[in-house]
């Protein structure tokens, strides 16, 4: 049935010519039903404690049992275990004997947290002339004495600099005028960097020693291991702004003398202002950090990885595009990398040119690069920062949207080991056991790894190369610049959307890549493994490298397309006025994008994707070619419109491969090669174009009727209710702190021993420097958490406590204590009986630490039970729990519960029908576990909300079960401040009113639950 006028129109029509290839529909069938464990999604596993064995094993074999067969060993804030140590490869060894058993893959993360170069802290320990350097120019109208770290000194005169240097060393007075001094900065030393200091990638010697210190260790310890169960090695933005401003390397002057005939010293104000030959300076100034960090950390780094079997993966920071301080040109760097990886993080659609999700160009920069350099496998770290608030859809919205566009290895972020003290605030969600909805998680866990398995197959089809407008965007590099350079990106961003929305297959180009991998041939211009036979300049473009407008010469004179958008702008040559630009130019072709489109579509020669759509619609497809027809995934990335997709092709039959399923299913096609089919919101759709024929599948129409409730429903919780108490009275000694939120507190308590806060919130240990300090023995503090009930509570009462065995405690002033064994949330979290010492009205749970410790961080403590809460003006009340009803959880006294609340209704079937559904007309949740009789019939994670349930049914009555989960927004947080949902930093944790426990009203929390009964579907065929 087509979709309504609100819905997305998609046509897309495929012109079949079917190439032999080396892989067949054949040969990946079998993958893609049972894939290997190559394609699994690979979080990143955070290692944040004082590991034990036990730790480590046991979430290992959480993650496999969810069919998450792949881990990145990450150390993260809060990790203890002396990093590099002797313990710390006692676990890596113990893990990789465990993986053998699990048949896991564990790849190396290479840096202490993030970013990588810094071994976290040894590098700087070991070579203290690695320290990370940048340059400052400062204007003014005398220049300042000639100091330490004075770089150069210049007169500005007439739109020229002269560098005056050595008037100023020699301290000769200066007349009033325009200077600009050049000085030297040095990289901070910080808790991030383990109280040393981020360091210069560009000075000879630093990779190496980071290898050396890093990799090397690895390879002693478990280089048996290489190319076997640890497949590669993660690098996290590395970058090039180590001290801010302009980025500085010692034998700066001396590479730039002999590459470009000048020294930099006569013209670095031409970085920062429009005197001299500004243009080019900048062009030969980030061109020269450009190669530098491919020669000195990108080609070593792969090189070394290459020949230890290992694959060089990670990713840079290229969501500042067009600003390139921190990498002249993300996507040249790609090239180096065996596996090319990006990131995209938090859950907020955003199309603009720095945003995360949604930033198309971004992802396109990644499946280019990976298309020319021929690597097969691509990789994004996700979902970091989305917050405890994401659901099944949120994730599948995305990482459809990344497979689309090319990504085949899902890397989540992040994993947990614990989420004790400010560990949870690691820009959560966390992808383990913590999660209400983690039991559930192998549902997504096979849906990914069946589309990496497909996605990593075949070949890319791309004949469009659009070249990205870098080298423009290095001459407007200074705040002056912003708009300028803005206006270049945003354009650019624009042209890649729309191209991609408007289904055109191209890649974009990096004048990097083109001009270390391209040439000319008969068959259009070649970059590595791929050949275009249109080439597009976008609009804002000034300049190009000659190297790149020899081939653009070459490809227009083979009659080529060579195609212009909007009005040229191109007038230099490497940042200099030539002949040649226009040259050039003379021989391209001005389109608009509507015509480019147009001729795009209208080309019947090869295959090509139409789309008919609303101007509001977001579909993406990908597709890849196989000796036997083609791969077609399409993903609706819109999760409030569906959208009706129409495949008109050559093909003999088209197959539906079932992601969820692992199931190939014929479509019946109205003719040969074409099917109509509606995706819902944050839908996809994988098929086989096959070129040969297969029997059709004649599929009736199907009448479904709804059966009809034997008895009324019930509705329970399915775990105990939850009050998290983030407010407490501090007292250290003889000093008393009223109503302190809980990170507050924990600041509080840890200035008492001498240190600035938290050592373990967003900071990183170097060697064993934090773990083994100890405090004097009057050293400590005592948290009292206040909690109040109204009359009497049914059943058992607890109290969590992280880390409950550090602390003595009381409620009400009776010592308890946690029951051995037990733990609630996280294995950290002990869980204390307070039934007896509890009592109406006001209640205390006190806290007391002594001495301090480094293990004491202050957080908030939960009380467990079957409770209701009411909202007063300070927090909440525990009152006796009422009956639960349709509608929101939060709104029935249940604003911190997340574990899920169970629906059940009863269905009398007489005659059982051949199908039956289960549907949700209206619910919100992580996602919803349908039960038929007891058992497990599947789960609901996104739309369409139905479940199969027709092996369960049986005659006579059917108790049917809906269990829909929520998640740990509610029950962790960020409370307060503005409410931004798909965005949570450990900065979104600290904010809370400084005047005590605000008025419940002022908690948000998220309205989960079942708002509508589920209904039963029967239908016969």
């Amino acid at each position: 049935m087509l979709a309504k006028s609100v819905c997305l129109a998609v046509g897309v029509a495929l012109s079949m010519s079917f190439v032999a290839f080396s892989e067949s529909s054949r040969s990946i069938l079998e993958g893609f039903k049972s894939p290997s464990r190559t394609y699994s999604s690979a979080p990143l596993w955070v290692w944040n404690d004082l590991l034990t064995e036990e730790q480590v094993l046991a979430t290992l074999r959480d993650l496999a049992a969810q069919d998450v067969k792949q881990v990145f060993v990450h150390p993260r804030p809060g990790l203890m275990t002396p990093y590099l140590s002797k313990d710390w490869f006692a676990l890596w060894k113990a893990v990789l004997r465990e993986a053998e058993v699990l048949d896991m893959n564990v790849w190396i993360y290479d840096e202490n947290s993030y970013p990588s170069g810094f071994a976290g802290g040894f590098v700087p320990e070991a070579m203290p002339e690695s320290h990370g350097l940048g340059f400052t120019l400062e204007t003014a109208t005398k220049p300042a004495a000639w100091a330490q770290d004075t770089l150069a000194v210049y007169r500005i005169s007439n739109g020229k600099a002269q560098n005056i240097s050595d008037t100023v060393r020699s301290g000769e007075a200066l007349p009033d005028g325009e200077y600009v001094t050049a000085a030297i900065n040095e990289s901070k030393s910080s808790p991030w960097f383990g109280g040393k200091y981020y360091v210069d990638l560009l000075r000879p010697g630093v990779t190496q020693k980071f290898l050396e210190i890093t990799m090397d260790a690895y390879k002693r310890e478990i280089g048996d291991q290489f190319g076997k169960r640890v497949p590669g090695s993660f690098t996290d933005e590395p970058h090039l702004a180590p001290a801010g401003g302009f980025h500085w390397t010692p034998d700066l002057p001396e590479v730039m003398q002999q590459r470009y005939g000048y020294s930099i010293l006569d013209t670095l104000p031409s970085l920062s202002q429009p005197v001299g030959d500004w243009r080019a300076v900048r062009h030969d100034y980030y061109q020269t950090l450009l190669h530098l960090f491919i020669e000195r950390w990108a080609k070593p780094y792969h090189d070394y990885c290459a020949a230890n079997n290992l694959e060089f993966t990670g990713h840079y920071w290229e969501h500042e595009w067009p600003n390139c301080r921190q990498a002249p040109d993300n996507m040249a760097m790609y090239a180096w990398h065996q596996r090319p990886a990006i990131d995209t993080l938090f859950n907020e659609y955003d199309e603009g040119t720095h945003a995360q999700f949604g930033n198309v160009r971004a992802v396109l920069e990644l499946a280019s690069a990976a298309n020319q350099s021929g690597a097969k496998r691509t990789l994004c770290e996700a979902y970091g920062g989305g917050g405890w608030d994401m659901r099944f859809e949120d994730m599948k919205r995305i990482g459809d949207w990344l497979y689309a566009l090319g990504v085949n290895t899902l890397d989540q972020h992040l994993s947990y080991i614990t989420m004790r003290g400010a560990r949870k605030y690691d820009y959560p969600p966390s992808f383990s056991y913590h999660e209400p909805w983690w039991d559930s998680y192998h549902v997504l866990g096979q849906y990914f790894t069946r589309l990496s398995a497909v996605l990593s197959s075949g070949e890319p089809v791309a004949d469009i190369l659009v070249i990205e407008p870098t080298t423009t965007a290095w001459m407007y590099q200074t705040d002056a610049d912003k708009a300028k350079r803005e206006e270049l990106g945003n354009s650019f961003q624009q042209l890649v959307t729309y191209l991609a929305q408007a289904q055109v297959e191209f890649d974009l180009g990096s004048e990097d890549i083109i001009i270390r991998q391209g040439a000319i041939d008969k068959a259009g211009l070649r970059v590595g493994k791929r050949v275009y036979k249109t080439i597009i300049l976008p609009a804002h473009m000034e300049t190009l490298d000659s190297k790149t407008v020899d081939l653009l010469n070459a490809f227009a004179d083979a009659k080529f397309s060579l195609y212009t958008m909007g009005e040229p702008a191109l007038q230099y040559i490497d940042a200099r006025p030539s002949e040649k630009a226009a040259a050039l130019l003379a021989k391209a072709k001005l389109v608009s994008l509507g015509d480019l489109v147009a001729n795009w579509v209208s080309v019947k020669s090869e295959t090509r994707v139409q789309v008919a759509a609303q101007k509001d619609s977001i579909v993406y497809h990908l597709r890849r070619k196989l000796e036997d027809g083609e791969l077609l995934f399409i993903a609706n990335t819109r999760n409030d419109e569906p959208a009706t997709i129409q495949i008109r092709s050559h093909a003999k039959s088209i197959q539906e491969w079932n992601l969820e399923a692992g199931a190939v299913e014929p479509l019946s096609c109205a003719n040969p090669g074409e099917i109509t089919q509606e995706l819902p919101p944050a839908g996809s759709l994988l098929v086989f174009l096959n070129a040969a024929e297969t029997a059709p599948t004649a599929i009736a129409e199907e009448a479904e009727q709804v059966v009809t409730l034997s008895d009324s429903s019930q509705i329970v919780r399915i775990a105990p209710n939850v009050l998290t108490l983030d407010y407490l009275d501090l007292k250290i000694g003889d000093k008393e702190y009223p109503k302190q939120y809980m990170y507050a507190a924990a600041r509080l308590a840890f200035q008492s021993v001498g240190l600035p806060e938290d050592p373990w919130d967003h900071a990183v240990q170097f060697n064993d420097e934090l773990i083994r300090m100890t405090f004097p023995e009057n050293s400590g503090f005592e948290a009292t958490y206040h909690f109040n009930m109204r009359g009497a509570i049914p059943g058992v009462l607890h109290a969590v406590v992280e880390r409950p065995e550090l602390y003595s405690i009381s409620c009400n002033g009776v010592p308890v204590a946690a029951t051995p064994g037990e733990w609630w949330l996280d294995r950290a979290f002990g869980k204390i009986d307070i039934t007896k010492a509890a009592h109406e009205g006001d209640n205390t749970l006190t806290l007391k630490a002594s001495p301090m410790t480094m293990h004491h961080e202050i957080t908030a403590v939960y009380i467990l039970g079957n409770f209701a809460l009411e909202p007063a003006d300070a927090g909440h009340v525990i009152v006796a729990p009422a009956e639960l009803k349709l509608g929101a959880w939060n709104t029935q006294g249940c604003p911190f519960y997340a574990q899920g609340v169970g629906y059940t209704q009863h269905f009398n079937v007489s005659k059982p029908a051949s199908k039956y559904i289960v549907a949700l007309p209206a619910w919100y949740g992580s996602v919803a576990k349908v039960m038929v009789n007891g058992e497990l019939a599947g789960h609901i994670g996104w739309q369409p909300a139905k479940c199969d349930v027709t092996k369960l049914i049986k005659p006579g009555e059917n108790a049917i079960e809906v269990i829909v989960v929520g998640t740990l927004k509610n029950t962790l947080g960020p409370y307060f401040g503005k409410e931004r949902l798909g965005f949570a930093s450990p900065h979104s944790f600290r904010d809370a009113p400084e005047s005590g426990p605000p008025a419940a009203t002022a908690y948000n929390s998220i309205g989960y639950g079942l708002m509508k009964p589920f209904t039963l579907l029967a239908s016969a065929q």
